[in-house]
Formats: structure tokens, sequence, C-alpha cells
């Protein structure tokens, strides 16, 4: 894992339970919002959800959200900008991947209207509660973007009388350092948090320096009955982009730059707030919800200056009503979504592009507990999206347009408990991915080289799961299989320059999770995923694209992790991490001469605590692989064995030493 982007959070060096610490259940939070926007038990939720508690963050040793989720089988992360925030892929997307997961931060999107990466550098680890993750079905509660599935990082509350502080400082290799704190104040009624990171580092290449800075603030209200929470933060991001390299280049010089002088300047801000309350034996809530993104950066070896501006504005009113009837208990949920995108970008040769986006959606969950151990869930989502967009700087009838959509999702699953803790569900749906403002847009696309908006069809995928899953106090087993067939995916045609809509496409595969404590000082896991991800009709050019595989979609990715405590204080962590060979991007022909290399890579940190001061080290990639996430072939005739890929970090090291203060 890129040691820069590991450091982007280290505010996350955490305690970890002690020697003595009795056997507990690995999934020691049982509270799951991802799947109804309401809070529940784990064992509730009709499909295979897997969380990531607390206590399995601080065992784990991830000292970022990247971290804590490549653990999960499914999830896939790649670096294709040479930026600290990595391109996420679930379930077989490729390039798209960002576009096909949702990410959400306490049930609100974090996903831009761009062909962009999350913000994972912002979310620091130490900030976080918990992660859910719902597989494949969270478009009828959500929205577009969810076909993959939907991560939902639920961040840390104050608790009643808390009164806690954290420093931390870090450092180590490519001149990196890091300092941070958060804490918590509360009294009985009202509580306070507060989150502030800063980092520098030269990073692995060249041209590659970053300085973040990120603070946060929130308030919240601790007695039952009307419950109110407002949080509001900043973060500002300067960061040097160095390009891919050449096959060459990565012989000869892997850690230059390409593009000496590119760049991209972020400044973000957001206001969260949320009401909770029970009214007549339902349950309210509201989330309201603003955030701004600006960015100024030069792209594409200087040739490229843009001056980016984002804006989107959130209401999300909802309520659930729990119910017997028929010797049953059901629950409905219901609710309305309203978001307001607007985007504005200056660009090099006076292109200036404006899009805004509505969204209005109503939607529906009914969930069923038969007397048969047997829940039943069925939801719909009707969605309307109006959009508009065009280059001012253009008087061309091509160059600007609207567009107005009708969308829908729907889902049906079911879980069925058995004894001895094991559970099988089963479900199948509809979701869907609305294209982005950059996938619409092209400023030389037009008939004269000149800017045009041509709008995509939705891209719809009706998906289908089968799983079985097991608990108990020391172990947790989770196997499925997916099935997922497109319609209009959403793609850039490399030969033709533009984003088009595909020709059906598919993607099925199975996973597998397995962590096993045997006791109370040793734990172990392995998850594993194999992934099919095909064209199923189509061509390129004169070449048809049946039965190819989608570029950037490695069939097997798997990941080893041990945890030892050796005393009550020291605890050491060991992860290897297996890709296996890909298709370089630009190969929808599968024609290229060779595969990207699978790679392995071993990770090993250790913590050690001395009263209320914890020090921590790792060490990344411990055998020093030279491997690369992400390549693109050349289409060049002239070039043919050429590609350009961006080069992971060599074997890096990092150090923190972390005190806390208070309860």
């Amino acid at each position: 894992m890129n040691k820069l982007f590991q450091a982007a959070m280290t505010g996350a060096v955490l305690s970890f339970p002690s020697h003595a610490q009795e056997l507990t259940d690995l999934v020691t939070e049982k509270v799951v919002v991802t799947a109804t926007r309401f809070e529940q038990t784990s064992a509730e939720v009709p499909i295979g959800v897997t969380i990531i508690s607390r206590q399995q963050i601080e065992e784990s040793g991830a000292d970022t959200v990247v971290e804590a989720l490549s653990r999960v089988a499914g999830i896939g992360f790649r670096d294709n900008t040479g930026s600290p925030d990595w391109q996420v892929d679930f379930r077989g997307f490729g390039v798209t991947g960002d576009q096909n997961t949702l990410v959400l931060v306490d049930g609100l999107r974090i996903n831009d209207n761009e062909v962009s990466s999350v913000r994972w550098s912002s979310i620091p680890l130490a900030s976080v509660q918990r992660i859910e993750i719902l597989r494949g079905g969270g478009a009828v509660l959500y929205g577009s973007g969810a076909t993959g599935g939907v991560i939902n990082i639920i961040t840390r509350k104050p608790m009643a009388e808390q009164h806690t502080a954290m420093v931390e400082t870090g450092g180590g290799s490519y001149r990196t350092a890091s300092a941070g704190g958060s804490g918590f104040v509360a009294g009985e009624q009202v509580g306070v948090r507060a989150n502030a990171q800063y980092l520098t580092s030269d990073n692995y290449r060249d041209n590659n320096a970053l300085r973040q800075r990120i603070a946060e603030f929130g308030a919240f209200t601790l007695q039952p009955g009307v419950q109110l929470g407002l949080s509001v933060g900043a973060e500002a991001q300067d960061l040097g982009l160095p390009g891919a390299r050449t096959r060459q280049q990565l012989e000869t010089d892997r850690r230059g730059a390409t593009n000496p002088d590119d760049f991209s300047d972020r400044d973000s801000a957001f206001v969260r707030g949320h009401a909770r309350a029970e009214v007549g034996g339902a349950e309210l809530a509201v989330d309201v919800a603003e955030r701004r993104k600006e960015v100024t950066a030069l792209l594409d070896g200087g040739f490229t200056a843009l001056d980016t501006r984002a804006d989107v504005r959130t209401f999300a009113p909802r309520t659930r009503l729990a119910y017997p009837a028929l010797g049953s208990y059901h629950s409905l949920v219901a609710g309305f979504d309203w978001e307001q995108w607007d985007y504005t970008s200056a660009r090099t040769g006076g292109a200036n592009v404006a899009a805004d986006q509505q969204i209005r959606a109503v939607y529906a969950q009914h969930s069923s507990d038969l007397p048969t151990a047997t829940r039943l869930t069925i939801g719909a989502r009707r969605q309307r999206v109006y959009y508009e967009a065009g280059d001012t700087s253009s008087a061309a009838a091509y160059a600007s347009g609207s567009q107005d959509l009708d969308v829908a999702a729907y889902e049906f699953a079911v879980r069925q408990t058995l004894a001895a803790g094991w559970a099988v569900h089963g479900r199948f749906g509809r979701s869907f991915r609305i294209a982005t403002v950059d996938e619409i847009y092209s400023q030389f696309g037009g008939p004269v080289f000149d800017p045009e908006v041509a709008f995509l069809e939705p891209q719809t995928s009706h998906d289908s799961e089968v799983g079985i899953e097991w608990l108990a106090p020391s172990a947790r087993l989770r196997a499925a299989f997916f099935h997922l067939n497109l319609e209009n995916e959403i793609q850039f045609n490399p030969v033709t320059f533009e984003n088009v809509n595909l020709d059906p496409t598919r993607r099925y595969g199975t996973e597998l999770d397995l962590v096993w404590k045997p006791s109370a000082l040793f734990q172990l896991g392995l998850s594993y995923v194999y992934t099919v991800a095909q064209f199923e009709e189509g061509s390129q050019g004169a070449i048809s694209l049946e039965g190819k595989t989608v570029p950037l979609v490695p069939r097997h990715r798997a990941v080893a992790w041990i945890g030892r405590n050796w005393s009550q204080v020291t605890r050491v962590t060991g992860e290897v991490r297996y890709v296996g060979e890909q298709f370089f991007d630009n190969d929808q022909t599968n024609s290229f001469v060779e595969k990207m290399p699978a790679y392995t890579v071993i990770d090993l940190r250790m913590s050690h605590r001395i009263g209320r001061l914890r020090l921590s080290g790792s060490i990344e990639n411990v055998a020093n692989v030279k491997y690369y996430t992400y390549g693109i072939r050349s289409l060049n005739p002239l070039t043919p064995a050429n590609f350009n890929a961006y080069p992971a970090p060599e074997r890096s090291f990092f150090v923190t030493a972390e005190y806390r203060f208070g309860d």
C-alpha cells in the first residue's frame, strides 16, 4: 500500500485490546445503517452485509480506510493518477469502478458527479466508528452508482460524560511527516467532537509531493427523544501529479516524473445536519447537507489547465414504521431524496463548462420477519433526473443540451436463519447509473474539434446473488455467488475517443470471507474473490468483443492476514495481498502483446503501549516488489507494444507516536 496514502490519515493510530481481554464476538457492533437508512441489528439485515467494527479496525492494524477495506472480498483499489485517493473497484468494473461504487459518510454520498476518485484521504480512520459494506443492493435506497455496492462510513459520536482526547505525530520514508489530534467532550445532554490532521510528504515519485490539511467539528444531542446533530469540516490538498511511466522508464527511472509541472490543488468544505425522532410509533429522520469542492489543476503535461467548482445540496427526509400483523413483525421504510448539483469549469482554450443536475426520488422498502426465522424484503425506487450541460464559449447547438430521465430500481431479498449460527440469503434486483459530466462533455468532440455535449442513456443492471453465512463467537464465514447483467454500460471507447453506451455486458463470480479467532491472543483471516467481467456483444473497429474480458479486472484477488498479541501491550500484524494478472486499460479487444502482471505484496505492522502512550511502526512492501496497479496500452500503430503505468512504491517505513488523555 502506498505509504503516502497510509500516512494521509495517521490519526488512526489506535489502541488495541489487552492480552487479558475475553474472547468476544467478531461482530461486536450489530448496528447497520446502510441497509435501511435506520439503525437495526445485523441479524435483521436480509442480505449479506459485511460490518467492519471499531474493534476489528483496531485489531487489524490498518492505518487508512482503504487498508481496512482491502481485506473485504470483492473490493479492489488501484492508482491511476499518482494521487493518494486511489480508485475503488467493487465487483469488477475496471476503470469505471468509482462510478459504480457508492461511498457514503453517515449515510450521505461523497461521490462526485465527475470521473474522479473518492476523497479517501479526507477521512481519518481515527474518526471512524465502523464501516458497512452492502454488496449490490443499494440502488433502491440510495439511487445511482450503487451497482457494485455501497460503502457506508459511520463516524464516531461522543458519549454522555465523555472527556477524551488524542494527539499523534509520525514520520517515515519519502520525507513524510504528520501530526493530528481528536477529542470528545460531552455532558449528559450535549456532546462535541473535533478532528484535525496535517500531512506533508515528497511521496515515492518525483513531482508527487503532497500537503494536506483536514479539520472537522461536530455537535450532537445525546438524550433519547429528538436527536440532533451538526457537523462542519474543511479540507485542503496540494498535490503534484507525476504522470505515468513508459515500459522503458519503469526499468530505468520508475520514480521519475513524466509531467514535472502538473499539479492539482483542491479545497473542499461541508456542512451536514440530521434530526431523529419518534412520533406516534413511527421513526422520523431527515438529513440535510451542502458540500463544495474547488480544484485548480495543470494536467496532461501542462497542456490542460482547469479551474473547477462543484456545489451539492441534499435534503433527505424519511420514516420507518414497525408493526405486528398476522403473527409476524413488519417494518416499512419510505422516503424522499432531493439533490441539486451545480458545476462550472474553465479550461485551457477558452472552454467554460456549466452543468447542473437535479434529482428527485421516492422509495419504499418493506421487510417482514416470519415465524419460520425467514426475513423477506421488497423495495422499489422511482427517480427523476433533470440534467443540463453546455459550453458557454460555443454557440453551436451540439455544445449544449438537456436531458430529462425517469429511472427505476427494485429489489427482492430473502434471508433464512438456520441452526448453529448459519444463515442463507438470496436477492435479485435492478440498479442504474447516470453518466457523469466528464462522460457527456468533450472539449474537442465536435465536428470541427470543438466542444460537444452528448448525453448517454442510463446504465442499468439486473443483479442477483445467493450466499451463505456463519457467525460464531470465534469465527465468521461468508461465501456468495453474484451475477450482474448490464445494458447500456457507460464506458470510454479508445478508438473513437468518446464515452458510449455499450452493448450488453456481464459480471459474475464468487466471494469468500473468513475470519477465525482461536484465542484472545491470535486472529487470522482470508478473503478471496473470483471475478469474470465480459462483453456479451458489440465490436471495436472491425474486432468483435463477444466473450472478451473487460480490462483492469483480475480474475483472482486474495488477502491473507494474521494478528498476534505477544503480550498485554504488544501486537504484531502481517498481511499478504495477491492480485492476479489483468488486461491493460484500452485493451477491450484483448489483443495486446501481454497482460498486466500479477503481484504479491507483504506488509508488517507492530504496536506497543506504554501507559497512555502508544508507539506504532510499519513496513510496507517488505519484499520490495516492483509492481503497478494501473496500466494502459498504446493504440498507436507505430508503437503497438508500448504501455504506460503508474509504479507503486517500493519498500517503505513509517512510525507514529500517540498519546491519549482523559477517561
